[in-house]
């Protein structure tokens, strides 16, 4: 625990900081110590009457899940200006290969532990085209052993509303 006399220290350090995105470190610290608030999207389509999902790949250099599957997420900022914003900024950076996003269904709040510290998630869906077999997706039934194994709770619960209306 700090010391009482270091808080007004650390607390003119964080004000330097502007709203919005944190140099890696500095967002670990605080990470660990607050529930970060996640937009995590689940891309879902149909090939052979089976669902699949789009997953991304971490860095091998990942403090916590280098080199595992996961669906595209983003931390949400104090900068972005709505949950539209994120949408767009997550399909900009890790949706690029994909095309015919429809706009996210949301599914659920999830609130768990993950590596770094609380997390809550905003989970949705959305349908995407299929991307054809030079992007790599997987069968929703027979999910790879090489994911973030709290995602999973994630895809299948977002499976679950796609299936009830995959026209969405």
């Amino acid at each position: 625990m700090a010391k009482h006399e270091d808080v007004p220290l650390v607390a003119k350090q964080l004000a330097r900081f502007e709203p919005g995105f944190l140099p890696k470190t500095v967002f670990e610290a605080v990470a660990r110590l607050v529930v970060t608030p996640t937009f995590v999207l689940i891309p879902l389509f149909k090939r052979d009457n089976k669902t699949r999902v789009y997953l991304t790949r971490r860095d091998t250099n990942d403090n916590h899940y280098a080199g595992l599957l996961h669906p595209p997420g983003k931390i949400m900022l104090a900068s972005d200006k709505s949950l539209h914003a994120i949408f767009k900024r997550l399909i900009a950076s890790e949706l690029t290969e994909i095309e015919g996003i429809s706009a996210p269904r949301f599914v659920k709040p999830v609130y768990d532990q993950i590596a770094r510290g609380r997390e809550i998630s905003l989970v949705h869906f959305s349908t995407i085209r299929d991307p054809g077999d030079g992007v790599a997706t997987f069968d929703c039934a027979t999910l790879p052993d090489d994911i973030i194994l709290t995602d999973i709770p994630r895809i299948q619960c977002a499976v679950q509303a796609f299936e009830q209306n995959p026209k969405s």
